[in-house]
């Protein structure tokens, strides 16, 4: 199996952030200086000065940056600093922006290997699995120009169709457009709600999962590093969740964060 030291690689985030430099001028400081620290991650990883790169990629986000590479490479140095709860945290965060990045999903794989809990998901419809597989394939950003081209493209050919003697093929076209439409806005509008509901990871050690939202309630289970969950409501400083296999509970807010 690949481990995380050879999945690092150099993630050529630099040339996604230099691209953008040709579009958004007025960005052009923040991007170069966003740059910057990213190459002195990647180097602070590479001497194995683990503290400094995570240091780094931090100030990347800290400047307003979102990018799947940058939070892969923060879950690849929180991995190798054994924060197990911190290293899946950062490979979701790097999912939910590349859905299909095969690094990101190899190495959340290999760390979810070292967790204490095994928690197996309940059984659920296959129909419902291939709507998650299908919805998994695609980011939110992806989704949206999949739906605004089809449908602008939708238009085009219903006036081509307006003026055009030979209708055939171009009716076909719309047809098919058109169903397109219907899926990518479809899939993008029930990608918006499962993205509304709020998951975590436990990244404390340990933490104790309660009957209601306090000491004095009864302990149900302990949870350890790398806990995944649902967020289903809170109460002052705890959160109401739920494990994939249907466990609910309450947990303390400050042994958690939210993805």
């Amino acid at each position: 199996m690949r481990n995380v030291k050879i999945l690092m690689k150099r993630r050529i985030t630099i040339l996604g952030f230099i691209t953008i430099l040709f579009f958004l001028p007025e960005a052009r400081a923040d991007i170069e200086s966003a740059t910057a620290l990213f190459q002195k991650g990647n180097e602070s990883y590479e001497e194995g000065n683990f503290d400094q790169a995570i240091e780094e990629y931090q100030k990347v986000f800290d400047q307003g940056m979102r990018n799947s590479k940058v939070f892969y490479n923060l879950g690849n140095a929180y991995f190798r600093k054994n924060q197990l709860g911190k290293a899946i945290l950062n490979y979701r965060r790097a999912l939910s922006l590349d859905p299909r990045d095969e690094d990101s999903i190899a190495n959340l794989r290999f760390a979810k290997l070292f967790t204490l809990d095994k928690i197996e998901e309940q059984t659920v419809n296959p129909l419902v699995n291939l709507l998650h597989w299908f919805l998994d394939l695609w980011s939110m950003d992806e989704l949206t120009i999949l739906a605004s081209l089809s449908y602008s493209l939708s238009i085009g050919f219903g006036i081509l169709i307006l003026f055009t003697r030979s209708k055939r093929a171009l009716f076909w076209g719309l047809t098919i457009l058109f169903f397109g439409f219907v899926v990518f806005s479809s899939s993008l509008g029930v990608k918006l709600y499962f993205d509304s509901l709020k998951s975590g990871v436990v990244i404390a050690p340990e933490a104790k999962v309660r009957s209601g939202p306090g000491e004095d309630y009864t302990l149900q289970f302990t949870g350890h590093e790398g806990l995944e969950f649902q967020i289903k409501g809170e109460a002052e400083s705890w959160y109401r969740i739920m494990l994939p296999n249907g466990v609910r509970g309450w947990i303390p807010k400050e042994a958690v964060e939210i993805i």
